[in-house]
């Protein structure tokens, strides 16, 4: 009676079922947090345009809502569907990096599809839109090693070394070609990407020993490049006394020049105004000035901060406009919002991945474990280091804040990857209560 009953209930009764099912299984901790991010960033940019008139803060909103589709539409999937299709995802999002890089490599440019902005090629130009290939490589990559780390157990280095290359290698291909574009800070998130998923999938801890004195003899060539970069510049300043900036007008000569360790003369620059601003730029008007007045819209926000709309450092152009609405966001936001704001959106992000984490702890499986535990360590990369740089803890690399900075990819592909967590949380209802995550063993 009642299995007919069930056969007889009319179309919006079922619909109705399956939408309570799903909003059940939605983590809706996590929705509110991105749509908390996500609006602050879009009044953040336009504050921070509103004296140059910008309509950055138009185009963001656009941004945001194609990133909210592509975030239910994938959420709505079953993660598992994806690891089937693992490696075609992977080699899709190599195929639309490779054009990019190898114009960057040859120093050419295809028309006025793919051309160099600033110095660098890193986009895909379509007329009313363009595309960052490298933010889309950081999906493809985390799914296709999750993928392989699911289907092959780690243990010990000598056991599982093959599975552990193949890792490192999906890892490093996106790696060089993000970086002759180049794109350093996009490159670096591949590093601990890769080796905290294999962390978190169990390889013995003797084989980090080993990549941590290998980073560290990479640290040593770098040093040595800064040494050898700075003493260049020195001479060149003594032959030409006359140059007032000697390490722009040094760089400006010799763009292509690159050291021991691969970094170009601007990327030697920017670590160099970090670990010794004094030397590089002893006035505070050159490769220092973007950190500096970073550093003074932090102050300025004291612990109120100035209002919304009353910032002076990104408003008026003492942050360029060129980082003001992307890389320096969050320090122009400090200043409008205070310690207290600030605050929140720090505690607002540590929220959200502990939400991930926890997500990645009740995972049914060992790939939707691995998947969200990669989400947070993308995510988090980019806090930790877009934060930092905002307040002189760390080198300028270039890297956005999730949800907050503008860039119509890098929103989109902070959406998409907090769309395969959702995914992983509607699809593991009770998985990992008891015991924890299959995949890590851990609980919450």
């Amino acid at each position: 009676m009642s299995q007919h009953l069930d056969d007889e209930r009319s179309p919006a009764a079922v619909w109705w079922d399956n939408f309570a099912n799903f909003a059940w299984r939605t983590d809706w901790t996590q929705v509110v947090i991105i749509l908390f991010l996500s609006g602050l960033g879009i009044v953040a940019i336009q504050s921070a345009g509103s004296a140059r008139e910008s309509a950055f803060y138009r185009s963001q909103m656009v941004f945001v809502i194609i990133g909210w589709l592509a975030y239910w539409a994938v959420s709505a999937l079953d993660y598992r569907y994806i690891q089937r299709y693992a490696r075609r995802i992977y080699l899709a999002c190599l195929a639309i990096l490779l054009p990019v890089s190898i114009c960057a490599i040859l120093q050419k440019d295809l028309g006025t599809f793919i051309r160099s902005v600033y110095g660098a090629r890193r986009w895909m130009d379509f007329g009313p839109f363009s595309i960052q290939p490298s933010e889309f490589a950081k999906i493809g990559v985390l799914v296709f090693i999750a993928a392989m780390l699911a289907r092959s157990p780690i243990g010990s280095f000598r056991a599982t070394w093959r599975t552990v290359f193949w890792c490192l290698g999906a890892a490093a291909v996106p790696f060089v070609l993000i970086f002759v574009q180049p794109d350093l800070g996009s490159a670096l998130i591949y590093l601990p990407l890769s080796f905290i998923l294999l962390f978190v999938a169990g390889l013995t801890f003797r084989f980090f020993l080993v990549a941590g004195a290998a980073t560290l003899l990479m640290v040593g060539v770098v040093a040595v490049d800064l040494h050898d970069y700075a003493a260049k510049v020195d001479q060149y300043a003594k032959a030409n006394p006359a140059t007032k900036d000697p390490f722009v007008a040094y760089r400006k000569e010799n763009p292509q020049e690159v050291g021991y360790s691969l970094l170009k003369n601007y990327q030697l620059e920017r670590i160099m105004s970090f670990v010794a601003p004094e030397v590089i730029d002893p006035k505070g008007l050159g490769a220092t000035w973007n950190v500096n007045q970073a550093v003074i819209a932090v102050g300025r926000g004291g612990f109120r901060g100035q209002g919304i709309g009353n910032g002076t450092q990104a408003r008026f152009g003492y942050l360029p406009e060129a980082a003001a609405h992307n890389d320096f966001l969050f320090s122009g936001m400090a200043e409008e919002i205070g310690f207290t704001g600030g605050f929140l959106v720090i505690g607002a992000f540590v929220l959200l991945f502990w939400r991930v984490v926890r997500t990645a702890a009740r995972a049914a499986d060992r790939f939707g474990s691995l998947l969200a535990i990669g989400a947070a360590v993308v995510l988090g990369t980019h806090v930790v280091i877009n934060i930092g740089m905002n307040i002189n803890l760390m080198p300028v690399t270039g890297v956005p804040l999730p949800f907050l900075s503008y860039g119509g990819s890098f929103v989109l592909s902070c959406f998409l990857l907090l769309g395969l967590v959702q995914s992983v949380h509607r699809h593991s209802a009770g998985g990992g209560e008891g015991g924890g995550s299959p995949a890590t063993g851990l609980t919450a």
